[in-house]
């Protein structure tokens, strides 16, 4: 249940209360404070994740913090110094109260509301750094959002009337109000969370009490004024679904740099079926990782860092974003628009006022247009890929109209620099531009970095000055292929089974006095073995003492998973010996004990076609698997979808909305 559902559900269960709770004014000052400057995250001058896999399903993430106490707006250093203040229980005069304190509360980050774990900030020392509890926190949100909605219907034109039901909720009729006061401090102090809506259906023959009108009357005033208080919904349901981390800095440094550790969510286990697939696909592509989380639009630049152990290299990782996408979903709409302007202006001539405007139009629209392409040629460029000119056709012909400076020549022979004149631009361009806007996904940037392959890989994003710092969050998806880096694996397999199989067939040819012991003609000496025992321990020992010799992890490992066809061979090879070793244990049967030394020799090295690699060099194809945007991969992978990753990491128990394309 969303935020605006929970609150409804609230009001609906909570007890009416008979006292107002006890909200403190400057407490709200406080609480609004910090739900700002944890929205905004403007002293926040960089953010560093890293994660590390080790484990299959476990990932470790440690995020660093850098913080400018300088580029806190000032409404926010205030509300922090008073919040200090009344923490402190000081007296009143501010001088006063922090004449021996220079401490300063600060949000730094926001955690998902799911996790229980607690998370422990430390500083460039290794020192924890004191923070709010989260029943601190949630009283002075719970008093902030109550505050903040007040204010919100006050301002509304029906609060003047005093016979409206808002001005008798806000000034006369006490009960409804305290209801929802009640309620936000219910939500905000309990971690419980309400699954469904209870059942509220009348009892028969009952009509409605005082207590029950109350009831009606706040949500009425929720349901009446929904259009008007959607905003503060949005901000109800970030707060309900996200704990603030708030904590104390030295106000006498300017620069800080903190450090903590958070928990990840990761995707529901597979079928058994779907898990060996990824299991034997990893051995041969590699082991995909996926990341997705979001991070504030006013962040100034974000770096991601993948690590892996020893031994386990990470050979690609990109990284991309939705910064674009509002910016890019608007640009189409306008194309599209200015499409259908053109296309009546042809049929229907304007006058110069109407042709004017429309050309201002145009212009402004294929510049940003030209302004999105040459960036996306820039992050391929950077990445070592070209832009897919054959998919974007259209797109490419008016970004060449509104950067080329082209201009036509009259029958007269005067030069005519009106951008519609150019023969790129018409209707259809238009509209198939802003149809290649959608389907290529050029609403997502991409950032991949072309370091040495190591088990440490990092992406890079910045914020460019244009982008809108309003926009709301930023969705983040990020995607990497870990290989293993020695190659042991299958070469000690081959050469395990390699020497299993010779072992099989040297010992055969010793029973049957033979080169050729296959044959019918040596089923004789297969039937009169002397020391059966003595063969059965040569085979089994064999196999033992080399199995123990190979380098294979723990299968519950990143490395295991990568070695997981190495090790599913060498227990193919394990079996044949046991094939041979049965027969010659149960029977005397030389036709048998002859059809098991062949099976004994020819599975190992038939086993070891599963060792050869399908790994591919094209970046193209790769980062389209890995579910990079459209207009980064080639033509096979936009028909067939991103693979589905063997884990998918999460920063929030929320389920990631997944891209247009089918995954396989």
């Amino acid at each position: 249940m969303d935020g605006i559902a929970c609150l409804r559900e609230a009001i609906k269960t909570v007890p009416v209360p008979g006292a107002p709770p006890r909200f403190s004014r400057d407490g709200a000052v406080a609480g609004l404070a910090f739900l700002d400057a944890a929205l905004r995250l403007n002293h926040v001058r960089r953010l560093t994740e890293r994660l590390s896999f080790v484990q299959h399903r476990i990932a470790r993430r440690t995020t660093e913090v850098d913080i400018s106490l300088n580029m806190l707006e000032r409404g926010q250093s205030v509300a922090a110094k008073l919040f200090q203040q009344l923490a402190s229980h000081s007296p009143s005069d501010p001088g006063q109260a922090l004449a021996g304190d220079s401490s300063i509360w600060v949000p730094v980050a926001r955690i998902a509301r799911q996790t229980a774990e607690p998370i422990d900030i430390r500083d460039t020392s290794g020192a924890k750094v004191p923070r709010l509890t989260q029943y601190e926190t949630s009283r002075l949100l719970a008093s902030g959002l109550y505050r903040l909605l007040r204010e919100s219907l006050t301002s509304h034109p029906d609060s003047a009337d005093e016979y409206s039901d808002l001005s008798q909720v806000l000034l006369s009729i006490h009960e409804p109000r305290w209801l929802i006061q009640a309620a936000l401090l219910t939500l905000f102090i309990e971690r419980n969370r309400p699954e469904s809506p209870a059942d509220d259906r009348p009892t028969p023959d009952m009509v409605d009490g005082h207590i029950r009108q109350y009831r009606q009357m706040a949500l009425g005033i929720l349901d009446r004024y929904e259009a008007d208080l959607k905003d503060y919904f949005a901000l109800l349901d970030v707060a309900l679904n996200e704990h603030l981390l708030v904590v104390a800095l030295d106000a006498a440094s300017d620069e800080h740099l903190l450090t903590y550790e958070s928990p990840l969510y990761v995707n529901d286990r597979s079928t058994p079926l779907q898990g060996l697939w990824r299991t034997l696909r990893a051995s041969g592509e590699g082991y995909y990782v996926q990341y997705t989380t979001s991070i504030p639009s006013t962040l100034r630049s974000y770096h991601l860092i993948f690590e892996s152990a020893p031994g386990v290299d990470i050979s690609r990782i990109f990284l991309s974003t939705d910064a674009d996408s509002r910016s890019v979903t608007s640009l189409a709409a306008d194309l599209t628009f200015l499409a259908d302007r053109l296309g009546s202006q042809k049929r229907t001539p304007m006058d110069e006022p109407a042709k004017k405007l429309m050309e201002l139009e145009a212009q402004t629209a294929l510049r940003r247009l030209a302004e999105l392409v040459r960036r996306r040629r820039w992050e391929a460029s950077h990445a070592g890929i070209a832009l897919p000119e054959r998919y974007l056709p259209a797109s490419l012909g008016l970004t060449h109209a509104a950067v080329a400076g082209e201009a036509s020549v009259g029958p007269d022979g005067s030069i005519n620099n009106s951008i519609l004149k150019h023969p790129q631009v018409s209707p259809e361009k238009l509209r198939c531009a802003a149809r290649e806007l959608v389907d290529q996904e050029l609403l997502s940037d991409l950032s991949l970095e072309r370091d040495p392959v190591t088990n440490r890989a990092h992406a890079y994003w910045r914020r460019t000055p244009e982008r809108s710092v309003n926009s709301g969050p930023i969705e983040i998806q990020a995607g990497a292929i870990l290989q293993d880096a020695t190659g042991a694996g299958p070469r000690d397999a081959l050469l395990y089974a390699a020497v299993l199989a010779g072992t099989v067939y040297l010992v055969a040819c010793l029973l049957t006095r033979s080169a050729w012991p296959y044959g019918s003609a040596a089923q004789p000496a297969f039937h009169s073995i002397r020391s059966s025992e003595a063969v059965i321990a040569v085979l089994l020992l064999v196999a033992g003492f080399l199995y123990s010799r190979l380098t294979l992890p723990d299968s519950h490992s990143v490395s295991g998973h990568l070695r997981a066809i190495p090790r599913f061979v060498a227990r193919v090879c394990i079996f044949s010996m046991v094939v041979v070793a049965a027969p010659i244990a149960a029977t005397s049967d030389g036709f048998v004990i002859r059809l098991a030394f062949i099976a004994g020799t020819l599975l190992p090295l038939v086993s070891t076609a599963l060792l050869i690699r399908r790994r591919s060099d094209d970046l193209t194809k790769t980062l389209g698997r890995m579910g990079a945007p459209k207009w980064a991969g080639d033509e096979r992978a936009k028909r067939r979808g991103a693979v589905v990753p063997d884990v998918h990491y999460r920063s929030s128990g929320r389920e990631p909305e997944e891209k247009s394309g089918a995954k396989r």
